[in-house]
């Protein structure tokens, strides 16, 4: 999953970079629209001036849009504050777009080998049977549930015959043995849940962060404001264009993040409630062969080398 990972984050950045970096084709600024169609306002007299000559405006053109058409030209035009938050939420798309492909295919994965595994589990003579090809299944939840509670089976079943009480040592054998499936339980689900903070810490932080560099880009085109006098659309509208960038880039990492987090929450919850019942089987199959092999088993106690109860299908 990490290989996958770091894979996925490489090729999204570059992605991620190059998009940001490309200029939109057909962009043009209010100034340089004006000075192509020649009727730059006279300020004056609020007339428009006379035509420009072709060549000239096709100059000015040019020069205007020159490095103040793609993302991070923009958001450098909006100051030191707007470009470095536009950085940090870029870093958290990336991320967050290598966590949810990683953890989609981690968790098709498990839920295959998962069911296969149970699928095995109801089809194996016994439980010695299926414990003895445990390293030919890949890895899954309800693999090393069934490993944490078949060692401690093993454990209780050679302490049967060492009591006097057998209700005792089948009351302490199963309460061992459901110690042991909730511990595995507990672990396993906290590996499902790796990097789903990052998810969560995704949706929640981006559209502050991005919000932050707007307020902060506004700021400083108010600033501009005061100081050239002017209040007119054309003077306000390119800083509070530049200062959005920031909350577009935070809502475009963070609609991903709630979506795959909500995503990947129900699949862990599925997965969780397939290792319920199978620990709920599992304990079932424990209890029956407790009670009626007991009698065997003290009598006869399992010793190295000796066939176990547990060969026979139970």
């Amino acid at each position: 999953m990490r290989y996958c990972a770091r894979r996925v984050l490489f090729w999204l950045f570059c992605a991620l970079v190059w998009s940001a970096a490309v200029p939109s084709p057909g962009a043009l600024t209010s100034q340089s629209v004006a000075m192509a169609a020649g009727t730059e306002p006279n300020v004056a007299t609020m007339e428009p001036a006379p035509n420009l000559q072709a060549a000239n405006a096709a100059q000015v053109v040019t020069e205007a849009d020159t490095g103040s058409t793609s993302i991070f030209g923009r958001a450098l035009q909006g100051g030191f504050i707007v470009f470095v938050c536009l950085l940090i939420l870029l870093s958290m798309s990336v991320v967050t777009w290598a966590v949810i492909v990683a953890k989609y295919v981690y968790l098709q994965r498990l839920a295959k080998s998962g069911e296969s595994f149970t699928k095995s589990f109801w089809d194996s003579r016994s439980l010695n049977d299926l414990n003895s090809r445990l390293a030919e299944y890949p890895y899954s939840p309800v693999r090393e549930v069934f490993r944490s509670g078949y060692a401690e089976l093993v454990r209780g079943s050679q302490l049967l015959g060492q009591v006097a009480s057998q209700e005792i040592a089948i009351n302490a054998a199963l309460d061992n043995i459901n110690r042991a499936l909730a511990k595995a339980k507990l672990f396993e689900r906290r590996r499902l849940e790796k990097f789903m903070s990052l998810l969560a810490i995704s949706a929640s932080a981006c559209p502050f962060i991005g919000l932050f560099g707007t307020v902060w880009g506004i700021m400083g085109a108010f600033e501009g404001i005061a100081k050239t006098g002017s209040a007119s659309l054309a003077a306000v509208a390119p800083g509070i264009s530049e200062a959005l960038v920031s909350t577009a880039f935070g809502l475009a990492a963070a609609i991903p993040a709630v979506v795959g987090y909500n995503m990947f929450a129900a699949r862990v919850r599925y997965l969780v409630g397939s290792i319920d019942g199978f620990t709920a089987d599992f304990l079932n199959i424990v209890e029956r062969y407790l009670v009626s092999d007991k009698p065997r088993a003290i009598n006869n106690p399992p010793t190295a080398g000796s066939q176990s109860p547990l060969d026979s299908r139970i």
